[in-house]
């Protein structure tokens, strides 16, 4: 049975020593022309220190300025500073670092863009407190351009010395609203039935790897389901995972959920129930992870979401279900965790909040991010911080630094 101290080889030859990964949190920290900055070198500085040298996944790198999912990302299009973007990599050290690229679709909040894009206009603006503005369908050509984007951007990481990508496909961003049929209504050739709401997510995918070399990691993040009526289900996901398995890639990372549907913050408990415990929730998509890795057959499967203690983790592994194990939140506030949970150390729950939903929501978000920011500057993570502190800052930073960006980029 693999433990938590064993490598793991990807198919791209890519060999990770340990089974413990930084997932995708988003970093926020870029310039105001987006580019990477001395913050986010710090950040991958901190984050590589403790990972033992583990893999490390960015946050998300856009592939299109005009809809971004934070006012501060890193967009990853022909104005990226692809020496600027370096220095992240050479800050990651021995860690092996991907890039997370991404495009928000309707998950753009207003302060950005007052028309987001989506797969179709039926399904409405996301329902978050009046955040979303309603978004308006993509031409056919437009969607064209955004499958190239992935491939371009992907040559640019590989030009700034990453090991490889990943291609958000998951938490409601733009390419699982074309996986979901209760965002996807269009009746052409990306709508329909899953074969051509894939085709969005299937051509990205090919686009990346006719735009990068030989042994560049090609990776997948992949809901498990949108837990919502009338949305992408588990069914829908294996039968993703398998026509991902048929174009190569290297690695899939299974969570879940949408901003409708936090899933990803903890509305799922699977392996508490079987375990029969309730003290806290963890391994929120464990059971469908078991039920793909046999579909996934020799790619690697990655599990984030509500991961804590180093109990839950080596039941994981030695369940056969999972191959890797990915830790976002507790990095945030613990950067050299994964070394302490290698040298025999445990996880431990993450704080609790007890804002309003929507509040809660982006408070408990940007309470993350704000530890993010700390490292950036150089300080430690304060596990003291108020919640609500960090919600107002959410709602004020996103509208200050959005609505200038709107204002440059008409300019």
């Amino acid at each position: 049975m693999p433990r938590l101290t064993d490598p793991l080889t990807l198919p791209s030859g890519l060999t990770l020593p340990h089974r413990i990964a930084k997932a995708p949190m988003t970093e926020n920290l870029a310039d105001s022309q987006h580019q990477a900055t001395p913050a986010l070198e710090a950040v991958y500085r901190r984050w590589a220190a403790g990972a033992a040298g583990g893999l490390l996944v960015t946050g998300n790198l856009m592939v299109d300025r005009r809809y971004l999912e934070r006012s501060r990302n890193v967009v990853a299009d022909e104005r990226l500073d692809v020496a600027r973007l370096a220095r992240v990599r050479q800050a990651s050290g021995e860690s092996p670092l991907i890039a997370q690229l991404s495009h928000p679709g309707r998950q753009t909040n207003r302060f950005i863009t007052g028309r987001p894009v989506a797969p179709s206009a039926d399904a409405g603006a996301v329902r978050m407190a009046g955040l979303f503005a309603k978004p308006r369908a993509l031409e056919d050509g437009e969607i064209e351009a955004i499958v190239a984007g992935f491939g371009a951007s992907a040559r640019r990481c590989e030009e700034a010395g990453f090991e490889g990508v990943q291609v958000h496909a998951a938490h409601g961003y733009l390419l699982a609203q074309f996986l979901s049929p209760y965002v996807n209504r269009r009746s052409d050739r990306w709508g329909g039935d899953l074969e051509g709401r894939s085709r969005a997510l299937v051509e990205a995918v090919r686009s990346v790897r006719a735009s990068t070399g030989d042994g560049f990691t090609v990776a997948v993040k992949l809901n498990s389901s949108d837990f919502r009526h009338g949305g992408f289900t588990e069914d829908d996901a294996e039968q993703v995972v398998r026509m991902l398995v048929e174009e190569g890639v290297d690695l899939v990372e299974i969570s879940g959920g949408t901003y409708e549907n936090p899933a990803l913050f903890g509305e799922v408990d699977e392996l508490a129930e079987q375990r029969g415990t309730t003290s806290h929730k963890e391994a929120y998509f464990a059971g469908f992870a078991r039920r793909v890795r046999e579909t996934a057959g020799r790619v690697p499967v990655m599990l984030t979401g509500g991961i804590r203690t180093r109990a839950t983790m080596e039941q994981l592994l030695e369940d056969g279900g999972v191959d890797l194990i990915g830790l976002g939140r507790p990095l945030a506030i613990e950067p050299d965790l994964t070394a302490r949970l290698l040298a025999g150390g445990d996880g431990h729950p993450l704080p609790r909040y007890s804002l309003p939903t929507v509040a809660g929501l982006a408070g408990e978000s940007e309470w993350y991010e704000t530890q993010i920011a700390r490292m950036g500057r150089g300080k430690d993570p304060d596990p003291g911080l108020h919640a609500a502190v960090a919600a107002a800052r959410f709602v004020g930073g996103e509208m200050v630094r959005g609505l200038a960006g709107r204002r440059a980029r008409r300019g």
